[in-house]
């Protein structure tokens, strides 16, 4: 959550958790000093009465002082209230930002002068948007260095952008409390009841959140607001083309698989979730929730016999009891793990950001009470050793999610009787040695990653040849790991995989002898002699650590569309032409030699923006790999002078 967000939090919660509280205290103290008797004097049968008059005084001085402070009190709440208005413009006013930046983005193909014009529009907002801050907190430039002295006096040039920019804060800050605002609530309490599932789902999600459309899905797959994941897939297109999400394509070659929601439409969907009794999002509050999010702490109170949904939106510590499933019959949707993605560069730099720890795992066995459960994801959650015989009496379960599970070696044979599973990711789990015999009968099986090749002597485990059975399967990811000793022909059964339309296949460590020579165990000459084959109708190939230095001994993707190699020993792609890859990503390959020309020679229908070349040394762009010494000393020379023209300001060669 941004600064601005916390701080439209904490104005909310003040006024409506402080402030209002201490209202009815005070109301509470008046109704008392009406109430107040006079204290009695001392008794003197023949004496006058006692004078009232210090009672009197105390109780009016205690009314006056009481009006003083409920005064002080009204006031701090209209002071709260224009914090509140004055954070709320703020944060719409980014909003014109970031439509330009996807309008920017979207332009296909890529147009220089629309980006230009975009970013001109984006610097106008910014402008306007410093200005608002310092016009709400009083922010000067005084040349300290502070935080007060990021905004800079402007120019008259930019005072009428300000100006417009400040209009269109408030415009929008108007619209949010206006009736059109009433309105959207009205619109999203109108749809068809499945749909409006789909789009409240969005509320549990933080501000700014990039969400990816296989969680949703998952979600409305195991609710019943869509019937199978075709049917998520069309109601997400309706989410973008109604407004309600906005899609973050992917740059490499434009296909959305992710999405966000804007700040004014994410308050709306929280604000009807609420009122609905749709989700509930405050730890101290799911005790009658249908739906609970776990967003922070060690603990939980006890869930609702009904609950359906259980989603840990922020919790890194959770800590399982005899309560938490006993008696949920109605739970259909149990996300304990994470749903954040995280790039290898972040797992590297902060490796406890995607970490999720869990006290308490033997009570995953108490998950068989669960009878209705359809979505169960463990995903990046420690101490998970192996998964209870009992999960196999989950029979309604579609979806199991226990990728980077680090600690699980054993999966167990009750996850062959789950007869209606159709996706399971077992990535990154690199303990696990093998899959259990008897996944072939999993036939509804539409998604398998992360399938570990086993020992061809391990008569207990599962081995490709049994994945014939799954034809539906459409989705595959293969892991031929260290303790692999698979056939030279066990690869060739891919070609019986009739539905298969994309492959992943990640191979293990290539060789670790000295001297650079390969080592020379059958196990690593099985690899290198190993024969493939791959599927009739596959689309997209994804190949880790490939272990041949010619592509030409491996087996042609005649068909496939997306190629991504990345890591390996790939020298040459060769030089036979008509590929026909239309996305070609090539990473992290350094012993490879080729050229801008040649890959335009092989991959005729690949276009320049569906091309990703990242740390690949000896790829030399836009010229022959021929070209003499002398060529390339001279570009090296032209990149490094430019690098220093850029430092000094001088125009760069070309």
């Amino acid at each position: 959550m941004s600064v601005l967000s916390q701080g439209y939090a904490t104005s909310g919660v003040v006024e409506e958790d402080i402030l209002i509280p201490l209202l009815a205290r005070l109301t509470t103290i008046s109704t008392l000093l009406d109430s107040a008797a006079a204290p009695p004097g001392p008794a003197d049968p023949e004496g006058p009465p006692p004078p009232a008059s210090a009672a009197s005084d105390s109780k009016l001085r205690a009314r006056e002082l009481l009006e003083k402070v409920r005064r002080e009190m009204v006031q701090l709440e209209g002071v709260f209230r224009r914090i509140d208005d004055a954070e709320k413009r703020i944060r719409y006013s980014f909003d014109p930002v970031e439509q330009h930046l996807d309008d920017a983005l979207q332009h296909e193909p890529p147009d220089a002068e629309r980006i230009h014009a975009g970013l001109l529009a984006v610097n106008t907002d910014i402008v306007a948007i410093k200005a608002s801050i310092r016009e709400a907190y009083n922010l000067h430039s005084d040349g300290g260095g502070g935080d007060e002295s990021f905004i800079p006096p402007p120019t008259q040039t930019q005072l009428s952008a300000q100006g417009a920019g400040m209009v269109m804060a408030k415009k929008m800050g108007e619209i949010h409390r206006g009736p059109q605002m009433n309105h959207l609530r009205l619109v999203v309490g109108g749809l068809e009841e499945r749909l409006r599932g789909c789009v409240l789902c969005l509320a549990a999600f933080p501000e700014g959140a990039v969400i990816k459309k296989r969680l949703l899905i998952h979600w409305w797959v195991a609710e019943g607001f869509v019937r199978s994941a075709d049917e998520g897939k069309n109601r997400f297109d309706e989410l973008i083309a109604k407004g309600f999400v906005v899609p973050t394509p992917t740059a490499l070659c434009g296909t959305v698989h992710r999405c966000t929601v804007r700040p004014w439409m994410r308050d709306l969907l929280v604000s009807v979730a609420k009122h609905n009794g749709f989700l509930e999002l405050n730890a101290d509050d799911v005790a009658f929730a249908r739906r609970a999010c776990l967003r922070g702490g060690k603990t939980q109170p006890g869930f609702s016999a009904a609950v359906r949904a259980i989603y840990n939106v922020g919790q890194k510590y959770v800590e399982l009891d005899e309560r938490w499933f006993a008696g949920k019959k109605d739970l259909r949707v149990l996300q304990l793990g994470q749903w954040r993605e995280f790039s290898t560069h972040e797992q590297i730099a902060n490796p406890m950001d995607s970490h999720i720890e869990i006290s308490g795992v033997e009570r995953f066995r108490d998950m068989e009470s669960c009878k209705n459960l359809r979505y169960v994801s463990f995903r990046g959650i420690s101490r998970i050793e192996s998964l209870p015989d009992s999960i196999g009496k989950l029979r309604e379960l579609v979806v199991l999610d226990l990728r980077a599970c680090h600690n699980l070696e054993e999966l167990g044979q009750g996850i062959t009787k789950l007869d209606r599973l159709e996706y399971l990711d077992l990535a990154e789990c690199h303990l696990l040695v093998g899959m259990p015999k008897g996944l072939g009968q999993l036939t509804r099986l539409e998604v398998l990653k992360g399938f570990v090749v086993a020992n061809i002597n391990s008569r207990d485990l599962c081995h490709l040849n049994e994945l014939t059975k799954l034809e539906k399967l459409r989705k595959l990811g293969i892991v031929v790991g260290k303790m692999a000793v698979p056939t030279e022909d066990e690869f060739l059964k891919l070609a019986e995989f009739k539905a298969l339309e994309s492959l992943k296949i990640s191979w293990g460590v290539l060789n670790s002898a000295k001297n650079g020579n390969a080592e020379a165990s059958p196990r690593r000459r099985s690899v290198a002699t190993m024969k493939y084959a791959l599927p009739p109708n596959l689309k997209k190939l994804d190949l880790h650590c490939f272990p041949l230095a010619d592509f030409t001994q491996w087996v042609r993707p005649t068909g496939v569309k997306k190629i991504y190699i990345r890591g390996g020993k790939l020298t040459t792609l060769g030089d036979e032409e008509g590929w026909e890859a239309e996305v070609l990503r090539l990473r992290f390959l350094r012993d490879l030699q080729c050229d801008r020309g040649r890959l335009q020679r092989l991959f005729r229908k690949l276009k320049p923006e569906n091309t990703e070349i990242h740390e690949c040394p000896n790829f030399i762009p836009g010229i022959d790999a021929g070209e003499s010494a002398e060529t390339n000393a001279k570009i090296e020379e032209i990149v490094t002078c430019n690098e220093v023209a850029s430092e000094i300001d001088i125009p760069p060669q070309s």
